[in-house]
């Protein structure tokens, strides 16, 4: 499995996962996971893909 595919499955989760919470979650477990879901997000958007950005030579 490719790290972008690794990564848009770890953001589903962590979405699924903040928009599933109980209403009584603590607020600071929430930011963590809002956090979390903003690195993941941030790391995806800077991900260089190889086979994308391969010119002809």
């Amino acid at each position: 499995m490719s790290r972008r595919s690794e990564l848009e499955k770890e953001i589903e989760i962590a979405k699924k996962r903040i928009d599933d919470a109980p209403k009584d979650t603590p607020k600071e477990i929430m930011e963590a996971w809002i956090k979390e879901l903003d690195s993941l997000s941030i790391e995806l958007n800077d991900l260089y893909d190889d086979d994308e950005n391969e010119f002809p030579s």
